[in-house]
């Protein structure tokens, strides 16, 4: 391997990597950041030839990311918003902000759930800051336990049956589970609908190494129904569910609280499949920070309520 100089590699080099990664495009890439398209290619062959990698293949203009380039994406992704929230930690500190959480939320929550967060957040006193992120629910669980955010507000079934000694939750809303179908299909003319109607219908589901515990819950649930589950296809996030139903891929389970289009898609709750809307969080080692946390997490159990 060879040896890297990291000092060679710029800030600027990552970002316009991430993004060449993002859009797929040079020249997209380019034209978000007001920047000539020379620019970018260079730039990406100076990062490669520094790396000793090769990141991208271009074929007839076609631009395909290598193993070598999705396992740096994967590695980069985050880095330029941590270098971001260090100076920002920086410049609280220094006009007297005590504390900084983060709190993850999924693509799919509904305006109810962020209005509440809303209203907890202009409650809490000026020296704590709050910053929300927005990424597949499934990923939830990982972020929280890795660090990356301290708090999440996440369904249920994704938790897991013993809480670990670091982590605590509590339930912020009772809700039920719902099956979501494409208007087109028959089905959704029915008034109710029970799990058995459902033998036949092909799941668009999470894999099971995106959310085990959510395949878990479609396969107890077939199975009280009496029938195995059959599957569309796998999504890599709730976002993904939308566009499947939009295109009558399949059918979902999901909570029936999900934000979907109701203009081309029906919800059914399922009676008696109780659910629930949790607010999960890391306990910090620190005090004052485990003080501060519990200001938060008790303003937006407050606000649920």
């Amino acid at each position: 391997m060879k040896q890297i100089d990291l000092f060679n590699i710029k800030l600027n080099h990552i970002r316009i990597f991430l993004l060449a990664v993002e859009t797929g495009s040079f020249s997209k890439t380019a034209a978000e950041l007001h920047v000539t398209q020379p620019m970018v290619t260079k730039t990406i062959q100076t990062l490669e030839k520094e790396l000793d990698l090769i990141l991208f293949l271009r074929d007839k203009g076609k631009l395909q990311l290598t193993p070598a380039g999705r396992e740096l994406y994967v590695q980069w992704s985050n880095l330029l918003q941590y270098f971001e929230n260090s100076i920002e930690d920086a410049s609280v500190q220094q006009e007297g902000v005590m504390s900084r959480f983060v709190i993850g939320v999924g693509y799919l929550m509904p305006s109810d759930h962020l209005e509440r967060l809303r209203e907890a957040y202009h409650s809490l006193p000026e020296n704590i800051k709050v910053h929300f992120e927005s990424r597949p629910q499934s990923t939830a669980w990982d972020r929280l336990r890795d660090g990356e955010v301290d708090i999440v507000l996440v369904s249920g079934h994704i938790l897991p049956d013993e809480k670990p000694a670091d982590i605590d939750w509590c339930i912020v809303q009772e809700s039920d589970l719902a099956v979501f179908i494409p208007k087109e299909n028959p089905l959704s003319k029915k008034k109710n609908l029970t799990f058995a109607d459902l033998r036949e219908e092909e799941f668009i589901v999470f894999s099971a190494d995106t959310d085990s515990r959510y395949m878990q819950l479609l396969n107890q649930l077939a199975s009280e129904a009496g029938f195995t589950p059959r599957i569309s296809c796998y999504v890599p996030d709730e976002s993904s569910f939308t566009i499947n139903l939009w295109m009558n891929n399949g059918i979902v389970l999901a909570d029936q609280s999900m934000l979907m289009d109701e203009t081309s898609i029906k919800c059914f709750p399922l009676e008696g499949r109780g659910n629930h809307l949790c607010l999960v969080w890391r306990i910090p080692k620190d005090a004052q920070r485990k003080k501060e946390l519990q200001r938060v997490t008790d303003a937006i159990i407050a606000s649920f309520h």
